[in-house]
């Protein structure tokens, strides 16, 4: 019989594009694995494999890579009745830092973490009214560069909660319509070209919320809704463990939400071409400086014209003394937020909603009222729980930084 010769088919080279795909593959698999450590203590190797879906073998080399690289670290764990007792790993603190900064039209925040989450300096700046964009830019980078001082652990990446509507893929900051002329503000590019390590933005109120699915009230759940009150209003949402951000990245941005009370102005009747108040007119810090500039004040700290702060400390301390004309504007905010939030309710079917901001301030004096508009407004199911946010006025800057943390992914070997 005639010899046939077999066709060896040539082997395809590694192209540059294919390595990349697979290194971008472990990259992606390694940071899993570091945010499943993060959120359960006392992981194994065993653990990790089971979990991850991943071979043993396959694991076991990304633990050495990156226990080599001083991300983990192992140690034996407690004995037990039967055979040896399992290594355990746990984060580095020391393997580097990450830094969130926050950020709305009056204030700036910033904070430095470290490898395992726990929180090492904050910063606080001020933004003054009309204070120009670039301005503000230097200041957001000066509060970056104050919490980065003084450690020689790595920054290994930034997370920024940006006022407004941003574009989180190009990285720019669209629109903010309460410091004037932040249009396309190009934030990632700047900040990282300024630092030199990744630079992750995402909307400020989506920050605060993500600080409460991590560290919050929101922790443990998977449906729940972050409302906020700054310079502005805007709603966290957060569907299935995940931030919900719409087709355009507008969800949530709820300031312009009508509402079919009587006018913010008090004179009967909507302003020209529109049926409705908007939210943001009722129940915002603007709102609170209108009602302490307006013929209504009551008495304020200074004689100038109050900032937000100014403003939400004197009426604090009006409604602490049983002022009537600030109870007044917080029953008539709590009658807004009532119907709101039992909209946001009936679209959304949260676990809880959260208040973040200014009016947690107000305690009991400001949930009471609200509890009675929920339950006035409350469809057959019934009101949702709604509970104040305790991580403090850091909380944006906290989010921000976790943001960091959960999308910083190591350098694979």
């Amino acid at each position: 019989m005639p010899t046939t010769s077999k066709t060896i088919p040539a082997r395809v080279p590694r192209t540059p594009r294919r390595f990349k795909i697979k290194r971008d593959t472990i990259a992606v698999q390694q940071a899993d694995l570091l945010l499943r450590v993060r959120a359960r203590e006392g992981l194994s190797r065993v653990d990790l494999a089971r979990t991850m879906n991943l071979a043993p073998s396959t694991v076991g080399i990304y633990v050495d890579h990156l226990v080599e690289e001083g991300f983990l670290s192992e140690a034996r764990g407690p004995a037990r009745d039967f055979g040896r007792p399992p290594t355990l790993l746990a984060l580095n603190p020391r393997a580097g830092r990450f830094i969130g900064v926050d950020f709305e039209a009056r204030n700036i925040m910033a904070i430095a973490v470290d490898f395992s989450q726990r929180p090492l300096k904050q910063f606080h700046d001020r933004i003054s009214a009309a204070e120009p964009v670039e301005s503000i830019l230097r200041k957001i980078e000066h509060a970056i560069e104050v919490v980065g001082a003084g450690d020689d652990r790595d920054i290994l990446a930034i997370g920024a909660g940006v006022p407004g509507v941003i574009d989180p893929v190009k990285g720019v900051a669209l629109s903010y319509k309460h410091i004037k002329g932040w249009e396309n503000v190009p934030l990632v590019s700047r900040l990282t070209k300024r630092f030199g390590v990744p630079v992750f933005v995402e909307n400020t109120i989506r920050t605060m919320a993500l600080a409460e699915l991590w560290f919050g009230q929101g922790h443990g759940l998977r449906n729940f809704i972050c409302l906020c009150m700054r310079s502005g209003l805007g709603a966290g949402i957060i569907i299935d463990g995940q931030v919900y951000r719409g087709a355009d990245n507008r969800a949530g941005e709820i300031g312009d939400w009508p509402c079919s009370l009587a006018p913010a102005n008090g004179a009967g009747k909507a302003p020209a071409g529109r049926l409705f108040t908007r939210l943001e007119e009722i129940a915002s810090l603007q709102s609170l400086r209108d009602r302490l500039t307006g013929p209504a004040r009551p008495q304020a700290n200074s004689q100038d014209a109050p900032d937000a702060e100014a403003t939400l400390e004197s009426l604090l301390h009006a409604a602490v003394a049983g002022d009537k004309v600030v109870l007044g504007f917080l029953d008539r905010v709590a009658q807004a937020f009532g119907l709101v939030l039992n909209q946001l309710n009936c679209a959304f079917n949260p676990e809880k909603i959260i208040l973040a901001g200014a009016f947690t301030a107000f305690g009991e004096r400001f949930l009471r009222p609200l509890e009675q508009s929920l339950s006035a407004f409350a469809p057959p199911g019934g009101a949702p729980v709604v509970v104040n946010s305790e991580l403090g006025s850091f909380n944006g800057a906290i989010g921000a930084a976790a943001l960091a943390v959960h999308e910083w992914k190591p350098v694979p070997p």
